[in-house]
């Protein structure tokens, strides 16, 4: 990479010229390498130098150097056909053909500096590796490498390949998505490797199949809660107490000798249930069973908690709704003697 900063100032030429034009000073010149890799394996290289100056003369020195650069006849730095070379010896030493293509010039002035930039791409610059890529071989030569060295005031940024992750990575320097490298630097060409993997997606990601069995399994679960809601339903408008009533099940209690249960008047048969309170459907069940009933036939018929049940039992017995006879380890409910 000496090369950048060595051979920039042919600009010095310039002093020869018809004018005498004042060369910048390009011992404070800086350059920067970006290498933005793409996911087809390419590399698009844009190289930027960056030469300060500080009199009008050697504004004017540059401006014609830049010029010159522009149009491609500049036989100085930064120019293109290192580049050619590199990728030349790169492909022989890797076996993979590799070229430059795309090559732009273009250079700003501001009103301390000058920058020149340099733009192409550099093709089959990764190595394909199963479902990634490598960066090494394309730095290497028969002899070593082309990438020896950075010198002070040069920095290389290597950006990862849009859906790739670094799997493994060189000694560097990480900024978001970008390896990055400050000279004075110099390189170990068995060394300098980095691997990149393609990123997961939710079509290579080995937890699908079960995702899907979970959504299958919600569904499912979901249908086994409607099918029961509408037996619930179905039970409570027109189910067992139907068939009590009309006498085609026997009355649910363990006494032999309760009463066949009675008819109901014809203005509650057709009572909402979900109008009653808690009391009145306790009262309808009763009513409609003989007067007496299991507590556990209780919260069976009605669907609520033990809990639930047994409060509202005995708060119905102490208001003197209802009775509770203790008959072993049950509790049977009955209504009052003057209401049976």
């Amino acid at each position: 990479m000496r090369y950048v900063v060595v051979a920039l100032l042919l600009v010095c030429a310039l002093s020869g010229s018809a004018v005498a034009q004042e060369s910048p000073n390009v011992a404070t010149a800086t350059t920067t390498f970006d290498v933005d890799l793409q996911p087809d394996g390419d590399a698009a290289w844009t190289v930027r130098t960056t030469i300060p100056f500080d009199t009008d003369d050697e504004r004017a020195g540059f401006r014609s150097y830049a010029e010159e650069f522009e149009a491609g006849e500049a036989s100085g730095s930064p120019g293109i056909a290192f580049f050619e070379s590199a990728a030349a010896a790169a492909s022989t030493a890797a076996d993979r053909e590799m070229a430059i293509t795309g090559v732009e010039r273009k250079y700003t002035v501001g009103n301390s500096s000058g920058t020149l930039v340099l733009q192409f791409r550099w093709t089959n610059f990764l190595e394909p590796t199963g479902d990634g890529y490598k960066l090494s071989d394309a730095l290497l030569t028969e002899d070593g490498t082309w990438l020896r060295s950075l010198q002070s005031g040069q920095e290389i940024r290597i950006r990862t390949p849009p859906g790739y992750d670094i799997q493994r990575s060189i000694e560097a320097r990480q900024e978001n998505d970008s390896l990055v490298v400050t000279g004075p630097e110099s390189f170990d060409p068995e060394e300098f490797s980095v691997v990149y993997a393609a990123e997961s997606t939710p079509t290579q990601s080995p937890t699908e199949p079960d995702e899907g069995i979970d959504v299958l399994a919600a569904a499912l679960l979901g249908l086994l809660f409607l099918v029961v809601l509408v037996l619930a339903v179905w039970r409570w408008r027109g189910g067992e107490p139907i068939a009590t009533e009309n006498g085609d099940g026997p009355p649910s209690s363990t006494d032999a000798s309760a009463p066949e249960p009675s008819e109901p008047d014809e203005e509650d048969a057709h009572v909402d249930p979900e109008l009653l309170s808690d009391e009145e459907r306790v009262e309808t069940l009763l009513e409609s069973n003989g007067g007496r009933m299991r507590q556990a036939d209780i919260v069976s018929e009605t669907d609520w908690s033990d809990a639930k049940v047994s409060q509202l039992l005995s708060r119905m017995a102490d208001e003197g709704r209802v009775e509770k006879l203790r008959l072993g380890r049950e509790n049977v409910i009955s209504l009052p003697d003057d209401e049976e």
